[in-house]
């Protein structure tokens, strides 16, 4: 359907949802897969048909928060304001993100689950389906299996079936907004892709949104937490004689010539600064191609490309 769309609409068909283009109507399908149209292209008849066939994403733009720390975080990230969230405490943000199969028919329901689920978070809905969660107090490596046992209880309480992506560590400040930004349009084309899993990180889905979207391919989607981790010279060469010797902690601190506990001192630090446990493969592969990124980039800036 959706390719016969974009034959049908050409240049007038956009994707993946952008909160802030407000030229196109916005819709989402029964998978979770969102485009546009522009406005000016679409006929009364032709609006009353996708309205008819898909889930329109302006259901929840215009809502009105009565909690008055909800609707300054959504002045921050959705709309102008440069003006941080004075309610918030601590220095570290996290966002979830959300997809359901189908629409709810109580979502104020589900909303109270999450903010029991999670302790007090923010929660958007982006669509009927969509939505993002901020934990604004967040556990350095938050497990899958914490996220899978919490949408298992919620898929059987609501009977709907869930996604669930776990985004990056995030410094509370001014730049969360185009970290956030960039973050939802990765995570957007992630859940386009194949996704057999309940729940997925932020960095298994690398990969895939590497092959998927390589214009995203920049440091700027990478959280300052690590874009600093790896600019410590000790911390980086550590990494990567770690990664050159599988994983393999007894024989890195041997290459490394420092005693075993010494080098579980600085992957201890590194895991708590960016919440990434580096112990595991998955994990690990993303780092090295962060790393791997952050060069090249670096590299393109010194000779002048």
């Amino acid at each position: 359907m959706l390719e016969k769309l974009k034959r049908y609409f050409q240049t007038a068909y956009t994707e993946p949802f952008n909160q802030d283009d407000k030229n196109s109507y916005w819709f989402q399908t029964d998978d979770g897969h969102t485009f546009g149209i522009r406005k000016t292209e679409l006929t009364e008849d032709e609006l009353n048909l996708l309205n008819h066939l898909f889930t329109s994403i302006d259901f929840y733009s215009d809502r009105k928060y009565t909690s008055r720390l909800k609707q300054e975080w959504h002045e921050f990230l959705y709309e102008h304001s440069n003006v941080l969230p004075v309610s918030s405490v601590g220095e570290t943000v996290r966002l979830f993100y959300f997809y359901l199969k189908t629409p709810l028919e109580d979502p104020n329901s589900f909303e109270e689950a999450i903010i029991g689920g999670f302790g007090q978070p923010i929660l958007f809905w982006q669509s009927r389906t969509h939505g993002v969660i901020i934990d604004q107090q967040p556990q350095g490596a938050f497990t899958k299996k914490e996220c899978n046992e919490l949408i298992d209880t919620l898929t059987s309480d609501f009977f709907v079936e869930i996604h669930g992506y776990i985004g990056q560590l995030h410094k509370f400040d001014l730049t969360l907004k185009e970290k956030v930004s960039y973050e939802g349009q990765c995570i957007e084309i992630m859940h386009q892709g194949v996704h057999q899993e309940k729940v997925i990180t932020f960095y298994e889905g690398f990969p895939l949104l590497l092959i998927e979207s390589p214009s995203l391919a920049n440091p700027c989607i990478l959280s300052d937490y690590l874009l600093e981790s790896v600019q410590e010279q000790e911390m980086l060469h550590t990494l990567q004689v770690f990664f050159r010797n599988n994983l393999n902690a007894s024989l890195t601190a041997k290459k490394l010539y420092i005693h075993r506990n010494s080098l579980q001192y600085r992957l201890d630090k590194f895991i708590e600064k960016t919440g990434i446990d580096i112990r595991t493969f998955s994990n690990a592969a993303f780092v090295m191609l962060a790393i791997l990124l952050i060069k090249k980039k670096n590299s393109l800036i010194v000779h002048g490309a």
